[in-house]
């Protein structure tokens, strides 16, 4: 079985209640680079790191649940704004920069609204060890 690649800036990210795909945001004084790319880290699920996905479709959102009311209980989306107030888990728990763990292809996030964030694996690069 082959280890679980790191993740990089610019990764692909998918919500399960979220209608398009968001691009991963690491901060621009990450030191820890592979391929030319800055290195992702657990502790990167801030909003400044993870954006918007387009849509929420999610009732355990407040501003879903209040205009799905409101349309009589047709279920209609709203603004994206993801909470995700835990690190990604599990991480990669023998590569650690001085930063942190790094983040793998394997790692998700979980959403306040109850989804789970997902990394697309062609936004990983490297092998994690």
């Amino acid at each position: 079985m082959t280890a679980p690649r790191a993740v990089t800036e610019g990764a692909s990210l998918r919500c399960a209640m979220g209608a398009s795909p968001a691009s991963l945001t690491v901060a621009p004084t990450r030191a820890l680079r592979v391929g030319g790319k800055r290195l992702a880290l657990v502790t990167d699920h801030t909003p400044a790191n993870i954006p918007p996905f387009g849509m929420c479709r999610s009732l355990a959102n407040p501003q879903v649940a209040a205009a799905t009311s409101a349309a009589n209980g047709v279920l209609t989306p709203q603004p994206c704004a993801p909470v995700v107030s835990a690190p990604w888990s599990p991480g990669a728990p023998r590569s650690r920069g001085r930063e942190g763990a790094v983040l793998d292809e394997g790692c998700t996030a979980q959403c306040a609204w109850g989804a789970v964030i997902s990394i697309d694996p062609g936004g990983a690069t490297a092998r994690a060890r």
